[in-house]
């Protein structure tokens, strides 16, 4: 089955089983494979500091903490990720704290084009208990949390799922699926972001999604192929093909919707 099968499969589990059974949890964690050595949750993990510019292996660490620019290359598994300034990540991360005032980027190494697939989602992923973002996250893979926060623009390949998701839109961001039971898509306002992200006609604050699943979804300046939940809010500047609602559905003057289906009466 591939990558994108599998996503598919679990964006259509009732009841948000999918976020509910995916929870982390990474104190009970009883091995991590790391490039072929076996981590368990005795071994003693040391902090990281990148003051500056500076880059890693990646590896196994209690806490991280970059202020500056820096470059990890391979996994990271950490207790907690904190960056101020701009991180690189050459594989996934897991991390029970992500905390980033700046940019993420979760990438694969390209040595030429023969590494190239050129098919399916990539396997990097981002998975953390709480995820906080102000500023700019990309990611090739999925990316899974409990709780997410974003004030900036994204871009993940695959799914963003969570149980409590607020994002907050500043410039073109997209995803292939978004699904928890808790959504919240707005644009994005704060001092700290006033002029960093320039919005205008050819670079405008808008969510792109194949498909957005939940419980309880409220949506602005979000164009999506499909959309289905319990209760449903449309707000201002959204473009969706299809909203498919059980509890309740409202939709602005100022959004268009094609298809609307109540999903009460099946």
């Amino acid at each position: 089955m591939s990558n994108t099968q599998a996503s598919l499969r679990l964006i259509q589990m009732p009841g948000w089983a999918a976020a509910s059974a995916s929870k982390l949890d990474f104190e009970k964690r009883e091995v991590i494979q790391l490039d072929n050595h076996i981590v368990s949750p005795s071994d003693k993990k040391s902090n990281y500091s990148i003051i500056g510019e500076g880059s890693s292996a990646g590896g196994v660490y209690a806490k991280v903490k970059v202020v500056g620019d820096s470059t990890f290359n391979n996994d990271l598994y950490c207790d907690q990720f904190k960056c101020t300034g701009t991180s690189v990540i050459y594989g996934s991360l897991e991390s029970n704290d992500i905390n980033i005032t700046g940019t993420l980027t979760l990438t694969e190494r390209v040595i030429g084009p023969e590494d190239e697939s050129g098919s399916g989602v990539s396997g990097l992923h981002a998975k953390a208990e709480k995820m906080k973002v102000v500023g700019e996250f990309h990611l090739p893979g999925d990316c899974q949390a409990e709780n997410i926060k974003l004030n900036g623009r994204f871009t993940v390949g695959g799914m963003l799922t969570a149980e409590q998701m607020t994002l907050k839109i500043m410039g073109p961001s997209e995803a292939m699926e978004i699904g928890g039971s808790i959504i919240s898509v707005k644009s994005g306002r704060g001092k700290l972001l006033d002029g960093w992200f320039a919005s205008n006609a050819s670079n405008p604050s808008i969510l792109k999604v194949s498909l957005i699943e939940g419980d309880d979804i409220e949506l602005e300046n979000t164009v999506a192929e499909v959309v289905r939940g319990d209760k449903i809010k449309i707000g201002p500047g959204c473009r969706i093909g299809t909203v498919e609602y059980r509890s309740s559905l409202q939709i602005h003057s100022q959004s268009e919707v094609l298809v609307q289906r109540n999903r009460s009466v099946d």
